[in-house]
């Protein structure tokens, strides 16, 4: 089923339309924006009857209006040994990710990072996404090349993100034979954004994923990662936070391509108050693509009674000689665990705490970046610190 709209939603992507022209003098490839726009109009905006949205109604997020500024600017610290330039070439986009769409019909330009073969890169490669303004769009694209047998971490922060905004981001990752990188996306503030992520890894290469969503009216991540050559490897690990009436939805496919490659996936959710959470994790073991070992695990911890979650957990295999698994799990903090802290001292509110941190605790210390560890854990601290009042035995 495609997205079509109704008529009550033809003024939002009217809206949108009526930006395009701005966008097309300011583009390097007119035809490719426009023909990415044509395809938004075929497939229609999102809503609640197309099964990858059930659980995610996006008509608040779109309603705007929006002003969409001119130019958009990324914020870098980096060593001298890792390339810039402009986005040249986008990512290729399905005709049915209408938000991707969206992202390369108005787009702001992107920002290209080559990390060229052979390096080891000590410094931790920062990324600053530009931060939209109250009512603003945005629309940036990050491309991220890791040479062969080259070492690199790179953090992306996508931050202080105002209230009534609507950001939408296209990022292409590609880790070429024996390299090996990790990459962290924080995303914290207000308004929606949408994230789009692509990555594929060559033969015997190591990618280390973290997503972080804290906080963010609603939070759309959709990610598909390709492990394309023989011996490749991924860790793909999440943390969403959300309170009050936040929305965080991720989606993700993890696409076994070729024989003997291993993926590794842990998200881990944390609602409060009225918080509405998402998790849909595919994995995909195409025909051919023996010896894969792939592991899948979603947990969400709900700690009041009007919080909820909707987790799918999917396995698609075309292949007998695989080690494949899966699972997710809802539910409040174990009274055991609870009873047991108290009867070392600590009033329950304290307990319940305690075992909260430690349940996020233990996804963040899957990070291997002593620094972007850190960092997690203080955003970590300042949820609970700020939501504790939301939280109801």
């Amino acid at each position: 089923m495609t997205g079509s709209l109704t008529q009550q939603t033809n003024p939002v992507l009217e809206q949108f339309e009526a930006m395009l022209p701005e966008a097309l003098k300011e583009s390097k490839d007119p035809a490719g924006q426009r023909a990415a726009f044509d395809m938004l109009r075929d497939c229609g905006l999102p809503h609640r009857k197309v099964e990858a949205w059930k659980y995610t109604d996006t008509s608040a997020a779109v309603a705007g209006p929006f002003d969409r500024p001119h130019h958009c600017a990324f914020a870098l610290s980096s060593p001298d040994s890792v390339q810039l330039n402009m986005v040249e070439t986008f990512p290729t986009i399905g005709k049915n990710d209408p938000f991707a769409l969206l992202s390369r019909a108005l787009s702001h330009g992107g920002l290209e990072l080559i990390v060229p073969a052979g390096i080891v890169v000590d410094e931790l490669v920062e990324i600053t996404m530009p931060t939209a303004k109250e009512g603003e769009l945005l629309c940036p694209a990050l491309v991220i090349r890791v040479g062969a047998g080259s070492q690199v971490d790179f953090v992306i922060r996508s931050e202080n993100q105002a209230a009534g905004s609507l950001v939408s981001f296209i990022a292409q990752v590609t880790i070429e034979e024996n390299a090996s990188a990790s990459l962290t996306r924080i995303r914290t503030g207000e308004g929606a954004c949408f994230g789009h992520f692509q990555t594929q890894q060559a033969a015997d290469s190591r990618l280390s994923l973290f997503d972080c969503t804290v906080g963010g009216a609603l939070t759309r991540n959709d990610f598909h990662a390709v492990l394309a050559g023989e011996g490749a490897a991924l860790d793909m690990n999440g943390l969403y936070a959300i309170s009050g009436r936040e929305h965080a939805d991720n989606h993700t496919t993890i696409e076994h391509a070729v024989p003997n490659t291993t993926s590794h996936q842990l998200y881990k959710g944390i609602m409060n108050g009225h918080a509405c959470g998402v998790f849909n994790g595919r994995i995909v073991v195409n025909p051919g693509a023996k010896g894969t070992d792939a592991l899948q695990m979603n947990r969400n911890l709900l700690r009041s009674r009007t919080a909820k979650v909707d987790t799918k957990p999917q396995l698609e295999i075309s292949n007998d000689d695989v080690r494949c698994s899966h699972g997710a799990t809802i539910g409040r903090l174990d009274e055991a665990h609870i009873f047991y802290l108290q009867s070392r001292g600590l009033d329950r509110e304290a307990a319940e705490a305690l075992l909260a941190r430690g349940f996020a605790g233990e996804v963040i210390d899957l990070v291997k970046n002593s620094t972007v560890r850190e960092t997690l854990h203080d955003l970590a601290e300042e949820f609970f610190d700020r939501s504790e009042g939301e939280v109801s035995s």
